[in-house]
């Protein structure tokens, strides 16, 4: 998994700010789920009495824009990230929602630097499988009444585009049989399917509500569609000696042959939220520090 969740190919596919921004637009505008998943797992639950907040893998700060309203009116919202590039973007929702924004770039390790029971709110949208080793200083950081809210993909998710791509890579001699693509390894680190059993031995309580969703493109929206893999085709053929022409044409000749047989091209898109409290109390991980 190093070479699948390095840094590096991590940035270069969320470092175009403003692409990830059209991709996140186009998720929602060809979803058959119309509602924010981020503003339905913040409903469930009380945040008024929130001041300390922490936002991990900001990126522009969607899930913190969503918070408006919802914090004591003297709360601070701190993003953490590995690119620079997202700094602006995330303190100005920060603005929107109408709270005090800290932005750190310097990665996610930063938190072992933060005392035990500093934050009164953690979210997390996702972003936690680069990063599902870091459960239990989540945990240690949040105060006793505090929470931590995640939101992540489904295994599942992306099915019938890892298809795809699966039978073109096998043509082409370049994935065999027992090879799972770097999305799916992603995947795995922490799902729908698996992260309550990797939350449950640090918080005492855990809230889990399914989120189904389908991206449905018409035959005439198949370029939206490829937009789509364009942006992710380095979690698809990272790994691999495909990042040539010949592989991407024939991936896109193959979606859209799928689009005209079936008059239409479906992907998967089922989401989960979790919504932990009661952290359980462990020996510290990190080494302590004060909160910048």
């Amino acid at each position: 998994m190093a070479e699948v969740l390095d840094k590096k190919k991590i940035r270069k596919v969320f470092r175009d700010v403003q692409k990830h921004l059209s991709i996140a637009q186009l998720i929602r505008r060809f979803s058959t789920n119309k509602e924010d998943i981020r503003k339905t797992a913040l409903e469930q639950t009380d945040l008024s009495n929130c001041q300390n907040v922490l936002e991990l893998g900001c990126a522009f700060g969607a899930f913190t824009e969503a918070l408006q309203d919802k914090l004591h009116p003297e709360a601070k919202i701190t993003g953490i990230d590995i690119i620079p590039e997202y700094k602006p973007f995330f303190l100005e929702a920060c603005r929107r929602a109408g709270y005090s924004g800290y932005f750190f770039s310097s990665g996610i390790d930063k938190i072992k630097k933060y005392p035990a029971n500093s934050f009164d709110l953690v979210i997390c949208s996702y972003a936690l499988y680069f990063f599902a080793d870091m459960i239990p200083d989540i945990a240690r950081i949040l105060k006793k009444d505090g929470l931590f809210i995640t939101i992540t993909h489904s295994q599942a998710d992306m099915r019938e585009m890892v298809g795809i791509v699966k039978k073109i890579l096998k043509q082409n001699n370049s994935l065999d049989d027992k090879q799972s693509l770097p999305i799916e390894l992603i995947f795995e680190q922490f799902s729908a399917e698996n992260g309550e059993k990797l939350l449950h031995p640090f918080f005492g309580r855990i809230l889990a509500i399914d989120f189904k969703n389908t991206l449905v493109f018409q035959p005439q929206e198949i370029g939206s569609f490829i937009d789509y893999f364009q942006f992710k085709k380095s979690f698809f053929l990272t790994g691999t000696d495909t990042h040539n022409k010949t592989i991407i044409n024939q991936l896109m000749l193959e979606l859209q042959d799928s689009a005209m047989k079936k008059n239409l091209v479906t992907m998967c898109k089922d989401d989960k939220i979790f919504i932990c409290s009661h952290p359980v109390e462990h020996p510290p991980t990190g080494a302590g520090g004060s909160i910048e």
